[in-house]
């Protein structure tokens, strides 16, 4: 699994998370039709999630849009991130996690994907 933090954004790989469940209310919803938007235009993204994740050994539990994608790209980074910008408080973070397929499936138990690909 890949994620990204914006706004300074790095990459760093985590030994170990688990989805929690999807995140989903009034904001949630809005901030969801935005990206599917977003994610339409680049091909390599087949399923997009809005999922509340736990790292582990820490207790941090973030709110994060996980992706299903061909490749991480650092374009959709930036759009995703542009995105959550004009719609949160400046000084919020946003973690983005590229899925792996296991991930994918781990993700799919506990989350409704807000965005998916016509095939």
């Amino acid at each position: 699994m890949r994620w990204f933090r914006s706004w300074r954004v790095h990459e760093r790989r985590e030994p170990r998370i688990e989805f929690l469940g999807e995140q989903d209310g009034e904001p949630e919803r809005d901030l969801k039709h935005r990206l599917t938007e977003v994610l339409g235009s680049f091909p390599a993204v087949r399923r997009g999630y809005l999922a509340r994740v736990g790292f582990a050994p820490s207790d941090e539990v973030v709110v994060a849009p996980c992706l299903a994608s061909d490749t991480p790209d650092p374009k959709l980074v930036d759009q995703v991130e542009k995105v959550f910008r004009r719609q949160f408080a400046k000084g919020t973070f946003l973690d983005i996690l590229f899925l792996s397929t296991q991930q994918e499936v781990d993700v799919a138990r506990v989350c409704s994907a807000f965005f998916e690909r016509a095939v």
